[in-house]
């Protein structure tokens, strides 16, 4: 038989292209799945007094038991403090580690939505892939590229620390006027169904009525006779200002 004889070729994978080996992962113990726990107890401690593993798991979609193996980790990482049954909560290391995630992932889906135009409800999975990879010069260059945008296609700042203004729908009384910020839940199947009733942000609406029982609220899209049913699980993930509110900028 033949034997082969191996070919010379001048071709090589950049290094940052190649197969990462246990030593680098030695080198770089942040893993993305770390980013992801990090960035979603960031996004829980906006939402929650106190943040307990059954929220993170809920969030996470996964197993309290994987939620405390994971906070051990990041809590060796000096991400986290987590006292068991005391809540967790970020570290300054954590929430600075969430904010610069959360400004690049806020970047990409403008530049996916407002320059390659994919659609408002179908970015946010890509850009949680995306935003591991990319660097504080990349995320710079990209908002000076789009004009500085001051929040992303869903109304939620790119600046995470921007303190919090308006409301939750779901907090309006009959009477009122209001016109939607953002929208927090950026669930695909979420961000389809807001889409699909047309409660985009920047949307006037009108809330007409609200059930005694069941906590249901009825609205009236600004130039639309039709009236809405709003859930409360979805007016609470729905934020919104006074109707003269100052619009924020996102060019």
């Amino acid at each position: 038989m033949a034997q082969k004889v191996a070919r010379e070729i001048a071709l090589r994978v950049p290094a940052s292209c190649r197969p990462k080996s246990a030593k680098d992962y030695e080198k770089s113990p942040i893993t993305e799945s770390i980013e992801e726990y990090t960035e979603g107890v960031y996004r829980l401690q906006e939402e929650l007094d106190e943040v307990g593993t059954g929220d993170i798991a809920k969030y996470m979609s996964c197993t309290s038991a994987s939620v405390t193996t994971m906070l051990k980790r990041m809590s060796d990482l000096g991400l986290v403090e987590h006292t068991p049954y005391q809540g967790v909560r970020l570290t300054e290391k954590g929430e600075a580690l969430s904010i610069s995630l959360l400004r690049k992932h806020r970047l990409l889906e403008c530049l996916l939505v407002d320059f390659l135009q994919l659609p408002w409800d179908d970015v946010h999975d890509l850009a949680c892939k995306l935003e591991h990879y990319i660097s504080e010069e990349v995320a710079d260059n990209i908002s000076k590229a789009l004009g500085s945008p001051v929040t992303c296609p869903h109304g939620n700042p790119i600046d995470a620390t921007t303190p919090v203004t308006g409301r939750r729908l779901s907090d309006c009384v009959p009477g009122e006027t209001v016109r939607i910020s953002k929208i927090t839940d950026e669930r695909p199947e979420f961000l389809t169904y807001i889409k699909t009733i047309g409660l985009l942000p920047k949307t006037v609406v009108a809330v007409q009525s609200r059930t005694p029982f069941g906590d249901v609220l009825t609205v009236q899209i600004e130039e639309s006779s039709e009236s809405l049913p709003i859930g409360r699980d979805v007016a609470g993930s729905i934020w919104v200002y006074g109707e003269k509110y100052p619009e924020a900028n996102r060019n």
